[in-house]
């Protein structure tokens, strides 16, 4: 019979995925040192993975009640002979918990583990001969999402008419995703009720995929006034013409909205959730309250939650009152946030909810684990909708995620295709021509 290995499991692992002592105890055994739960225990007040910390410790009392021969929970380990180690520093106690099981396995193990997302962890381990890893569960593919928008030629004679709606059928070699928009180069401008040949081939018009076709976008296509914007006149923004067509269609309810800074990802998702206003009961928002560099201090604020979230709250309010750009639409903006019908909430609030018949936009989702992702999106009930928006290269958590372990990423790659999810990769920023050289150049 095979020998297991011996998996020592880092306190930020079980943050990151609450699953993970089940993961690993199907062929292994998983040693959890004493100090990860009182480190997850200090965790489960803290604003954004205070959630996950509690459904961990919840799953370790289960597990250790089960008495489960996979899984032990050790004492206080031995620092005799690692005199560079601090007895007083938590993960120092991991480590040498990982390096008492090794140095005393007996034969019992093929390999003795050590699993963290902390780099300095798995560095200080390495430097005790031990095996270190990071955890690749619930890791993406960098290249499943293309960041390029594919093009395809399609000549005003391929183009139907279907009940007013203008649509072509998708070729047979076509690898575009369902929901997925395309660029269309053709002899059709893409003016008009019915296509006709008079323009130079060129890239005229976007389409999104619906199946065995492509609807054809609207070249004058909006959202609460917002029209796709482009600052160095280079041609259409195609990305933005594609993801409105995909916040306003009422068969998509989900959304992934990834792109760098400036780009207007969550200009468009608060435009479409209040261009849809009439047809959900209210509109939320939330995103990460993660300080730049994973920095926290959110203890020294004063005052309530709400006084805490004020700071990142600002790009939301910024947004909104872009939008407000006429009395009208103030009044109008006003009004909902007066009657709760436009809300901001915590995550960890956002994660306690059921929705019914909301639009959630999740803004900087890129700070966000799979797990955390997964837990908003199991709480969609019916009539909802739910936009994610985020930059993989403005990843906060830089100690625990990257672009493959960012839940962004994960979830996009996972429900890649599926008939009720779609994905915009935004390439222009449209904040301003030194905004857009900056994110070239630096």
């Amino acid at each position: 019979m095979k020998k297991p290995n011996a998996i020592i499991l880092d306190t930020n692992v079980l943050v990151h995925d609450p699953n993970a002592i089940e993961h690993f105890m199907s062929e292994n055994k998983v040693f959890l040192p004493t100090t990860v739960i009182v480190e997850l225990d200090g965790l489960k007040r803290k604003i954004d993975i205070g959630g996950d910390a509690r459904d961990a410790i919840r799953r370790i009392e289960d597990i250790a009640l089960s008495k489960d021969p996979s899984f032990e929970i050790t004492k206080s380990p031995s620092f005799t002979g690692l005199k560079h180690l601090d007895p007083s520093i938590g993960d120092h106690q991991i480590i040498a918990t990982a390096h008492n099981i090794q140095q005393n396995t007996n034969g019992d193990f093929r390999k003795v583990k050590m699993i963290s997302k902390d780099t300095t962890v798995r560095i200080l381990s390495r430097e005790l001969n031990l095996i270190s890893e990071d955890y690749f569960r619930d890791q993406a593919s960098i290249d499943v999402i293309k960041t390029e928008l594919p093009s395809m030629n399609i000549p005003y004679s391929e183009i139907n008419i279907d009940d007013g709606q203008l649509t072509f059928s998708v070729p047979e070699d076509c690898s575009v995703p369902e929901n997925g928009g395309v660029v269309c180069l053709s002899d059709w401008n893409g003016v008009g009720e019915y296509p006709i040949a008079n323009t130079d081939w060129g890239e005229n018009f976007a389409a999104i995929r619906k199946g065995d076709i492509f609807k054809v976008i609207p070249s004058d296509i909006e959202v609460f006034g917002i029209r796709p914007k482009t600052i160095n006149g280079d041609g259409p923004n195609w990305e933005q013409f594609i993801a409105i067509a995909q916040l306003m269609d009422p068969d998509i309810k989900c959304v992934f909205l990834q792109g760098s800074t400036g780009s207007g990802k969550t200009l468009l998702a608060l435009a479409a959730a209040l261009e849809q206003r009439k047809k959900y009961k209210q509109i939320l928002i939330t995103r990460p309250m993660i300080h730049l560099e994973d920095e926290d201090r959110m203890g020294f604020l004063p005052g309530d939650i709400d006084d805490k979230m004020k700071p990142w709250l600002r790009p939301i309010w910024r947004v909104l009152k872009e939008l407000a750009e006429d009395s009208a639409r103030k009044q109008l903006i006003d009004k909902l946030k007066n009657n709760s019908k436009i809300d901001i909430e915590p995550l960890d609030y956002i994660r306690g909810m059921t929705f019914f018949k909301d639009f959630l936009v999740v803004d900087e989702s890129q700070n966000l684990t799979p797990h955390q992702i997964k837990t908003i999106i199991t709480r969609s009930g019916p009539h909802s909708k739910m936009i994610f928006t985020g930059d993989l290269k403005q990843i906060d958590r830089k100690r625990r995620l990257d672009k493959r372990s960012s839940g962004l990423a994960y979830s996009s790659m996972k429900l890649l295709g599926q008939p009720l999810v779609a994905h915009s990769h935004f390439k222009h920023t449209v904040r301003s021509k030194l905004a857009d050289l900056a994110e070239k150049m630096l």
